[in-house]
């Protein structure tokens, strides 16, 4: 309580945390929805998870995967007949060793209607027509790109029949009991509570990107991603072992970190390893740390950017 305290008074933290070790769960949260209307935070608010959705995303394909429904090492075109890139495959769309490029980074100028919100049919449609560059060969190196979990929505929605936000709901949310997670509807913009803020303390408007799904633009809530993390101690979805799979290193992406089927991870010195991930995305930021050998997780959930980053192994000595 003290270090987050010491925190929002120098700015570097707005939002909610929840630390639990071998089941003591603590709870703290500090400041405001929206700044300007001055409305507090509350526990069981839901943010935007950025790109802590990517592992909740592969989550959703590895139930196809254990219904047997899709084979990790499959040609994405074999579920998908007009994908243009014949080589890559299911996997390395999981572990951004695709090669493809960022979607993101050519929007802005392929786009033509930035008053409208750009869809995952939409970034699909402009990979189809190959206007998103290509940065390496497949398989050739890690490079962590948007791209690959904007696609896999598409995947799904192709092999199970339903949308993406209709399939997530029926296949991981509900049997989850995580009823405050949701994806982004650009027609319920004005009901969000928590947006998302500049340092400064203005607020983020929305944004013609923001109904890209999949590589991020879930909403969730601490209480809901602590109950995604007591399914990954003991998985009820898919079988343990697609699970370690999924948590297991696929990719290097450092000096000691490493990707696996949507997680990163990183070996820590006392003989533990790190699974986590962390996102970041029009004024928020989250974190979702756990161990993979102890009864512990760090949950925390910010609408402000202001201050960077919060610091992980500080945090992480604090439990």
């Amino acid at each position: 309580q003290q270090y987050f305290e010491t925190l929002s008074k120098q700015g570097k933290f707005n939002g909610v945390a929840l630390l639990s070790s071998k089941g003591n769960v603590s709870t703290v949260l500090d400041g405001f929805r929206l700044k300007s209307e001055g409305d507090s935070l509350q526990l069981n608010d839901q943010f935007q998870l950025a790109s802590l959705s990517k592992p909740i995303t592969s989550l959703g394909l590895l139930c196809l995967v254990n219904e047997s429904k899709v084979n990790l090492d499959d040609p994405v075109v074999n579920y998908l007949w007009d994908f243009p890139y014949l080589t890559i495959t299911v996997r390395s769309l999981l572990n951004h060793t695709s090669g493809m490029g960022n979607y993101i980074y050519v929007t802005d100028s392929l786009w033509n209607n930035p008053d409208s919100f750009m869809t995952n049919r939409d970034v699909y449609e402009l990979l189809r027509c190959e206007q998103v560059p290509t940065y390496y060969p497949p398989f050739k190196r890690f490079d962590y790109c948007n791209t690959n979990y904007a696609v896999i929505p598409i995947l799904i929605e192709e092999v199970s029949g339903l949308p993406f936000q209709e399939f997530m709901r029926v296949n991981v949310f509900e049997p989850l009991g995580m009823f405050s997670t949701y994806y982004y509807d650009p027609n319920e913009v004005l009901d969000y509570s928590v947006q998302g803020h500049y340092p400064d303390g203005s607020s983020k408007k929305p944004f013609y990107l923001d109904a890209v799904l999949g590589d991020k633009s879930l909403y969730s809530s601490v209480f809901d991603l602590y109950k995604l993390f007591e399914e990954l101690k003991q998985p009820t979805l898919i079988e343990k072992e697609l699970l370690d799979e999924a948590m297991s290193i696929e990719a290097k992406t450092g000096v000691d970190s490493y990707y696996g089927l949507g997680w990163r991870i990183k070996p820590l010195n006392d003989g533990d390893t790190l699974v986590y991930h962390n996102g970041w995305w029009r004024g928020f930021r989250s974190y979702f740390w756990m161990s993979k050998k102890q009864d512990k997780v760090a949950i925390i959930l910010t609408n402000s950017i202001r201050g960077g980053y919060l610091n992980r192994q500080e945090i992480w000595n604090l439990f």
